[in-house]
């Protein structure tokens, strides 16, 4: 099956997609983007992604002339011509091609750029678990938009492989816990399931909003809050969930195991909800 990309008004294999060399998105991470995978060969939450793709363009004052019926229909052509099983698509609007500047030039034009790849496995990831480390949070202050400018998720995730781990999770100097390299994090004790309030230090992510309906709807106490770094040794289980990754177990942050060690039964029952409400069929850790 190939990889395609989507440039200029037109799909192509991937290998032969490029960008201009003053696209604004390459010199200056002017541009936002969003990522969706399918489920059964369908984009998954679709309206919701184009939602937040729509909040990051006008955060930035990124003005254009797409429509949502318009970029939706892109991604499903392109699900479509990539002919996966299951499929990531990776979308990406920037301001444009200009003159190097720093000021936001009148004359550019928004350009959409759109890959196709086969979605990877995520299963050993869920099966196993992953350990994490702490890094401190020195990411812009509007992490509520999806940019493309992730140098500081980049060094912490590579920060956490130099030191044996699987992913790094960002913390602010008073101990507040905001989110990992790449996806929200939640922390269960007893009957509650919390993560990181909503706000301008965090991405919302869409997986994350259907993981809090999945706890309400089995009778746990989901809390959207400030959480704090010595509540992660405290928890009884840790996960992290994305997009692509769905919900995946952490069995020890900063050398010190989470509860038992070892993925946790609520972590698989809520990954399993979460299939049952919102995939139309269970998931199964294998």
């Amino acid at each position: 099956m190939p990889e395609i990309a989507y440039v200029n008004g037109r799909f192509l294999p991937l290998a032969n997609a490029t960008v201009h060399v003053e696209d604004r998105g390459y010199q200056f991470a002017d541009a936002v983007y969003e990522v969706i995978r399918t489920y059964g060969g369908g984009p998954f939450a679709l309206d919701e992604h184009l939602e937040r793709l729509w909040h990051s363009m006008e955060a930035i004052d990124l003005r254009h002339s797409l429509t949502r019926e318009q970029v939706g229909g892109l991604v499903r052509e392109a699900v479509r011509r990539a002919g996966f099983a299951e499929t990531m698509v990776y979308l990406q609007v920037s301001r444009g091609v200009a003159r190097r500047h720093r000021g936001i030039p009148a004359e550019a034009a928004p350009v959409l750029v759109l890959t196709a790849r086969e979605l990877p496995d995520s299963s050993p990831l869920r099966a196993q678990g992953i350990t994490c480390v702490t890094v401190p949070d020195n990411r812009w202050g509007r992490c509520d938009i999806k940019s493309v400018g992730l140098l500081a998720n980049v060094m912490a995730y590579t920060a956490a492989r130099q030191a044996g781990a699987n992913d790094a999770i960002f913390v602010e100097a008073d101990g507040t816990v905001n989110e990992a390299t790449a996806g929200n994090i939640f922390l269960v004790t007893g009957n509650v399931v919390a993560t990181p309030v909503r706000g301008p230090k965090l991405l919302a992510g869409v997986t994350r909003a259907k993981i809090l309906a999945a706890a309400a709807a089995m009778g746990w106490r989901p809390e959207e809050r400030r959480v704090i770094r010595s509540e992660l040794f405290a928890a009884d289980e840790i996960f992290l969930t994305s997009t692509t990754a769905e919900a995946v177990p952490v069995l020890a942050v900063d050398g010190r195991p989470i509860g038992t060690g070892r993925p946790g039964p609520v972590t698989a029952r809520l990954y399993d909800q979460f299939g049952k409400m919102f995939v139309g069929s269970p998931r199964v850790v294998a």
